[in-house]
């Protein structure tokens, strides 16, 4: 694994001399930065992914539960659900020397789904009441706690809005919904990794009428973050740049029974239209050896109004695990191909890569390796007791590209690709660990316990800081009727 031997050649016009990565700005120019839902620029990525967040980051493409056929429906009261969600959240997080951060949150959601009416075409709702009580945590905390409109609001000791509503209609079995709603697809699934998950308003379609196959469409104008109580615009998670709309069209086939293939395409006006493409394959079983390959590809280009100005970009990983019993082994490669930092919709998981893990691995021109050890109890005679160890190491990066369009001694503080002075380059590593377990059997059949710690650690010019952090993480479901 080669690391850049020199910096890249472009200096800003007046060098500034830094001590530490504490003493750069975080602020960004408004078509360049990175803002959280908490109000606070940064450049560095202190958010996990979703993906690990349930200890098993397979970065597959997953379709929704496909619902019953409408011919079968017993009508609206009949099929209709209620469900409680209780998640317990603690966090630790920790940049040195000036960053630490530390929230508590008793998150809960009261889920109602209806049935669909009986008939040819069936039509029902959907209605979601999220509620948050803050046991610890203050300034610093960010989208942990709540975050009011101007950005402020840390100290509200509870909050509570509907997280979800919609209006629903099924013909066969293709279901269309429209409202604030949860939806899953490799641009906009919900970067759930708070006391409550963001939601997104627009209008969706899953069809599943075609065999093996499930086919989606979307559209999508605004965003319920994580940590808010009101509706917000759609941003690029890295650029920050204002999105009025981002629709999707694309789908799954399962061509056979251990491989299946998806294709899909966005567009977010004004700024970039994405195409994505993974095949996904196993073969054997584990009680002598499974063995498992995953790619994955994302080619993004502007579009329109090219809001977050040229992009001509593509990232893939690829990866090969091996499985005997309980014990998995996973190597992963990732490399990204262009000049600019592989973006995706903020508030999502939009990087269905393998090394996203702690962070992305998605600077310019970068290349990264993952070693992952996973057990999984259910082959142990531990049914509900999984574990996860990784390590991953990136290097390559190379800003110089980007940075040259921008080489104002402002922008050697303040642009996404400038870091300590320097156009983004260097290397970095991290390592993460997370065991969890779920309760079989009892009257809190279905709680969850994970715990989640990740330690990374970036070169001088690297985009992406040092942190450790740690989280406990409780859920409990319970089904009302």
């Amino acid at each position: 694994m080669a690391q850049p031997s020199t910096s890249p050649a472009i200096v800003p016009p007046a060098a500034q001399t830094l001590s530490s990565p504490a003493q750069v700005s975080q602020a960004q120019p408004a078509n360049k930065r990175r803002a959280d839902q908490g109000g606070q620029i940064r450049n560095d990525q202190p958010d996990t992914t979703n993906a690990i967040v349930n200890a098993e980051a397979s970065q597959i493409v997953t379709p929704p539960t496909p619902p019953s056929s409408q011919a079968a429906s017993q009508g609206f009261i009949a099929d209709s659900h209620l469900n409680l969600q209780f998640r317990n959240y603690s966090d630790y997080f920790q940049a040195p020397p000036t960053t630490y951060r530390h929230a508590w949150v008793q998150g809960m959601q009261v889920n109602y789904e209806s049935g669909f009416t009986q008939g040819l075409i069936g039509f029902g709702v959907d209605a979601s009441l999220f509620a948050a009580l803050k046991l610890d945590g203050g300034n610093g905390a960010g989208n942990m706690v709540h975050v009011g409109k101007s950005g402020g609001g840390s100290q509200q000791l509870a909050w509570a809005y509907p997280g979800m509503y919609d209006i629903k209609g099924r013909i066969s079995e293709t279901v269309v919904k429209y409202g604030l709603q949860d939806v899953t697809n490799p641009f906009l699934e919900p970067h759930d990794n708070r006391a409550l998950p963001p939601t997104f308003l627009g209008v969706s379609l899953v069809s599943n009428d075609l065999a093996h196959t499930t086919l989606e469409a979307g559209s999508f104008t605004k965003v319920d973050a994580r940590g808010h109580t009101n509706l917000s615009n759609l941003t690029t998670s890295y650029g920050g740049t204002r999105i009025d709309r981002v629709t999707y069209l694309g789908g799954t086939w399962h061509y056979a029974k251990n491989g299946e293939m998806a294709l899909y395409v966005d567009q977010a006006d004004d700024v970039w239209r994405q195409y994505y493409g993974s095949v996904a394959q196993s073969f054997g079983d584990p009680t002598t050896i499974k063995w498992s390959g995953l790619a994955n590809i994302y080619s993004t280009h502007d579009t329109g109004a090219s809001r977050q100005g040229h992009i001509n970009s593509n990232a893939y990983s690829v990866s090969v695990s091996a499985q005997h019993g309980p014990h998995a082994l996973l190597l992963g490669y990732q490399q990204v191909l262009g000049d600019q930092f592989f973006d995706y919709v903020n508030e999502t998981n939009g990087i269905y890569l393998t090394n996203s893990m702690d962070v992305d691995y998605n600077a310019p021109h970068e290349q990264s390796l993952q070693l992952r050890y996973t057990f999984d109890g259910k082959y142990a005679g531990v049914p509900g007791l999984k574990a996860m160890f990784w390590g991953a190491y990136g290097w390559g990066a190379d800003g110089s590209a980007g940075a040259a369009e921008n080489a104002s001694p402002s922008a050697a503080l303040h642009d996404l690709y400038w870091k300590n002075g320097e156009p983004v380059h260097g290397h970095h590593h991290e390592f993460g660990f997370i065991p969890s377990y779920t309760l079989q059997s009892g009257r809190f059949k279905d709680t969850k316990v994970t715990f989640i710690a990740m330690w990374h650690n970036a070169s001088y010019h690297y985009s992406d800081g040092n942190n450790m952090e740690y989280r406990l993480v409780v859920n409990v479901p319970v089904k009302v009727f």
